[in-house]
């Protein structure tokens, strides 16, 4: 396989079972990089190698980890290699911020969560940012998932011609769809899965430390000296945990709740995993309904799982890069003092030791951490994205007197039905004639005794072609469509999947049948 480009993390001499001795902290404050604090007058340190994720598998911890990438592919491997992996008896926080992107459940459709022609059109850039990013365009090109310099850091995607590409990721745990962006910043909590786990403890968690930066009092704890000038940013006066479990937001008394955080569970054998997102200042917050409002909505019948639609607003707003970054490390910093109020005893916080960055620009190689590697590579896989979709049913409802059907299972088309008025001679003058033609996929036992049987004992006519088409990688719908129209009224013989763009003869298609499928099901290719 070839290499991928990954993030690079840290290393440390081979650490024993246990806490590390005062020896082995030493050598890893010298290793590790450390995030810096505000007010402390340590530098964070190159990280070198990417075994530091090892120790998690024989210490207690408890750990924080800051993951400097972007990549949200990158991200969730890193998340997902923390749960396998990880002592069962340690208590893991994890934060990061991924560029702009959709991520869907587990299993949900993403036809009918998102507008997937949007997402690959992408967002208009910020315009406060886009000067700065031209000038370190060179100097800062981010490595996508695939190992092509295509993105620049912080999700800012080609700058030049105005556009932000946004992703579209599943993710391995439930859930509904959310959407991730520079002002998105995502919390990770590992622990045990025992009797003890709810599902409300660590939203809580998040919600202390975000009223001790609305409360008055905490100010005197911070020793940042951008205090002063993000106290005043926060939109919130009240934040609680809801019935759902999301994290709510009141900005003055008797005002709308509105949500700012959303969570997503996984549960193994001996491990619980609670990670949930906090929209502290998004600057693509206005934008989030139209990305997420999908033009299959009231066509689509799915069993997979759907989402619940929430009026969502920021902690905090500020259009500057700068005075952003400091509000995350606040809140980042809140949620860190809860986490370790709740796992780490008495003990104080070691960066370098406990509390470890691992930072992102270098080469991470397949070889030295198969695992995340295979992850990423599984995550941005069509057959991730778009085939673990469960089964569901698509009606057109009627365009130009012509309505389509159309059934998929896995993202996989199964069956594609026309219903469309056909001239009568006959009945010149009268009612319309409807005909049916139905197209099915696969190359199924016995199909051409059901066709034909199938044929005598209905109008209309069934066609059976081998080989599959898949949702996501359709090249035209019209000759999908034409193929249906007019082969079947043609012969109704058997042909395969791959026939279609020859043998379709010219047929009645409505433009705006036509259009309507293009919109819901756009030719989408993840990575673009």
């Amino acid at each position: 396989m070839r290499p991928a480009q990954w993030l690079l993390l840290t290393s440390s001499t081979r650490a024993p079972l246990g806490r590390p001795t005062k020896i082995a902290r030493a050598s890893l404050r010298s290793a590790v990089p450390c995030r810096v604090h505000r007010g402390t007058k340590s530098d964070p340190i190159q990280a070198r190698d990417p075994n530091e994720l090892s120790r998690v598998s024989h210490e207690t911890g408890p750990f924080i980890f800051h993951l400097t990438s972007d990549n949200p592919y990158l991200n969730l491997s890193i998340e997902h290699f923390l749960l396998t992996k990880s002592h069962p008896d340690s208590h893991i926080l994890l934060f990061y911020t991924n560029r702009p992107c959709v991520v869907v459940g587990r299993n949900q459709n993403p036809w009918l969560e998102a507008d997937l022609q949007r997402l690959r059109e992408g967002i208009p850039v910020e315009k406060p940012v886009a000067a700065e990013a031209f000038r370190r365009r060179d100097e800062n090109c981010y490595t996508s998932a695939t190992g092509s310099p295509s993105r620049f850091p912080h999700g800012q995607g080609n700058v030049s011609s105005g556009v932000v590409p946004v992703d579209l990721v599943r993710r391995r745990s439930g859930g509904g769809t959310v959407f991730h962006d520079s002002g998105n910043l995502n919390y990770s909590v590992i622990v045990p899965n025992s009797k003890a786990f709810k599902r409300s403890t660590h939203a809580e968690m998040v919600v202390r430390g975000l009223e001790s930066l609305a409360s008055a009092s905490a100010s005197a704890r911070f020793t940042s000296p951008t205090w002063g000038a993000t106290r005043g940013k926060y939109s919130f006066s009240s934040v609680r945990v809801n019935e759902r479990n999301d994290i709510v937001m009141q900005q003055s008394a008797g005002a709308e709740w509105v949500k700012v955080s959303g969570s997503a569970y996984k549960l193994t054998r001996g491990r619980a995993l609670h990670h949930g997102t906090l929209l502290y200042s998004s600057p693509y917050v206005d934008r989030i309904s139209e990305l997420l409002r999908s033009p299959g909505r009231g066509l689509i019948r799915a069993k997979g799982v759907e989402s619940v639609r929430s009026k969502v607003g920021n902690l905090a707003w500020t259009p500057d890069a700068r005075e952003r970054e400091a509000i995350r490390a606040e809140i980042t910093e809140a949620i860190a003092r809860e986490f370790w109020t709740m796992y780490g005893g008495d003990r104080a916080r070691e960066p370098g030791v406990d509390e470890i960055t691992l930072a992102a620009g270098a080469e991470w190689r397949h070889e030295l951490n198969p695992q995340i590697a295979s992850g990423v590579q599984e995550l941005t896989s069509p057959s991730w994205i778009f085939e673990q979709t469960p089964r569901f049913d698509f009606a057109s409802g009627v365009l130009e007197r012509h309505e389509v059907e159309l059934c998929a299972n896995r993202g996989v088309l199964k069956s594609l039905t026309l219903r469309s008025p056909v001239p009568d001679p006959e009945r010149r003058g009268k009612e319309v004639v409807w005909t049916t033609r139905k197209l099915r996929f696969g190359n199924q036992e016995g199909s051409d005794r059901a066709m034909e049987k199938r044929a005598e004992s209905e109008e209309g006519v069934e066609v059976v072609l081998d080989g599959e088409v898949k949702l996501h990688d359709v090249k035209s719908w019209r000759d999908l469509l034409m193929a249906c129209a007019g082969k079947g009224a043609r012969d109704g013989a058997s042909s395969t999947a791959t026939d279609i763009t020859t043998v379709a003869v010219k047929a009645n298609v409505p433009d705006a049948l036509v259009q309507r499928l293009e919109a819901i099901f756009p030719r989408y290719k993840p990575g673009r």
